[in-house]
């Protein structure tokens, strides 16, 4: 492994770590009462709803993991209430297929069918995917560029949309519906246009309309475009038929 590799993987690690010691250590105090009346004053270091799994640091300084159903329903209410809300561990799975066709008897113009399907996982052993509303932008790039460079610009094919809700360890798999699109297949000056496949931007907003996660298979919108909250907006709230930027920036703006 590159050593300067290594070195910054260690510091991400360390500020996460750090980060979470923090957040623990200024965790509210609460008082809880078991099932048979036994009160204790504790953190709450972290609660799965789907596994009933709760990590508790008592006053002494201990730690223990047990279930919130040994606990009195008052306490369980304080429980959720102050357990740290954590983002899980999770990947998407992007697929895209692709059928080509003559269109018509023409030797050159082409008609691709474009099928999506996209797997969502929780890796996390221990923390709960919420409700994840998904949007999936896919994009098109005009083929006339290979005529002339000036006319390289892109399109939005398709806006779809999902939602998801993961335990831990779970996936769940999505299957959009399939677009199609013509272009001029002839990479040289005789090319009459179309729009060819170019990729797609995929967001992840959790149910306050926060963006928790990007994947896109767009060479600028990874590079800009993705690394702005404002910018994944804008691009997921464009219509169908917006033609762009590389940046998925509408043109002309």
């Amino acid at each position: 492994m590159n050593t300067n590799h290594a070195r910054s993987t260690l510091a991400v690690y360390l500020l996460i770590t750090i980060i979470g010691t923090l957040s623990s250590l200024h965790a509210a105090v609460i008082e809880v009462a078991s099932t048979s009346g036994q009160k204790m004053n504790v953190e709450i270091i972290s609660h799965t709803a789907s596994s009933g799994n709760v990590r508790i640091k008592r006053a002494d300084g201990q730690f223990f993991n047990t279930k919130i159903s040994v606990f009195d329903a008052v306490s369980q209410e304080k429980i959720i209430a102050n357990a740290p809300k954590e983002l899980p561990d999770f990947t998407f799975d992007v697929s895209n297929g692709r059928q080509r066709a003559r269109q018509g008897n023409s030797a050159y113009m082409q008609e691709m069918t474009i099928s999506t399907s996209v797997k969502v996982e929780n890796r996390s052993r221990d923390i709960d995917l919420d409700q994840t509303n998904c949007t999936i932008v896919l994009v098109g790039r005009n083929a006339k560029r290979y005529a002339n460079r000036a006319y390289d610009w892109y399109k939005i094919l398709s806006v779809q949309k999902f939602s998801t809700k993961l335990v831990a360890g779970k996936s769940s798999e999505h299957e959009l519906k399939a677009i199609e699109t013509v272009y001029d297949q002839d990479k040289d000056s005789s090319n009459l246009g179309g729009w060819e496949f170019e990729g797609y931007l995929l967001v992840a907003q959790d149910e306050e309309g926060n963006v928790i996660a990007t994947k896109t298979s767009l060479g600028q919108v990874g590079i800009t475009t993705a690394k702005d909250p404002k910018a994944v907006l804008a691009a997921i709230a464009l219509s169908e038929g917006t033609e762009t930027n590389d940046d998925l920036t509408p043109r002309g703006r």
